[in-house]
């Protein structure tokens, strides 16, 4: 009887620290998806910015700013350059640039 009692103790004790792992593992993998998924909204916002202040200056201006330096000066927008990197590339004043932005390394 005593011996019965004893494994029915080991068994739940083993069993409570199985649940509590896993839900630890669950939550953590929840966490780790919305880190990514934040990282993901914020790389498409930065991107989006960049063109809609371009696309702004346009109508306002008639003309593509001649950089990236001048895009930043006249619109005002503030991209985390230490995580993405933009290349704006311009061949003619009346012709959208060529933007892309990319994440940097960590």
């Amino acid at each position: 009887m005593k011996r019965e009692k004893r494994w029915s103790g080991v068994l739940s004790a083993v069993l409570g620290v199985a649940l509590f792992a896993g839900v630890a593992i669950w939550m953590l993998s929840g966490v780790r998806a919305a880190s990514e998924a934040s990282e993901q909204e914020g790389f498409r916002q930065a991107e989006l910015s960049v063109r809609q202040a371009a696309v702004s200056i346009y109508a306002l201006e008639g003309a593509y700013p001649e950089s990236y330096e001048a895009l930043r000066q006249r619109s005002g927008i503030a991209i985390d350059e230490e995580k993405y990197a933009v290349v704006y590339e311009i061949f003619a004043s009346n012709i959208m640039p060529e933007i892309t932005v990319v994440r940097r390394n960590p």
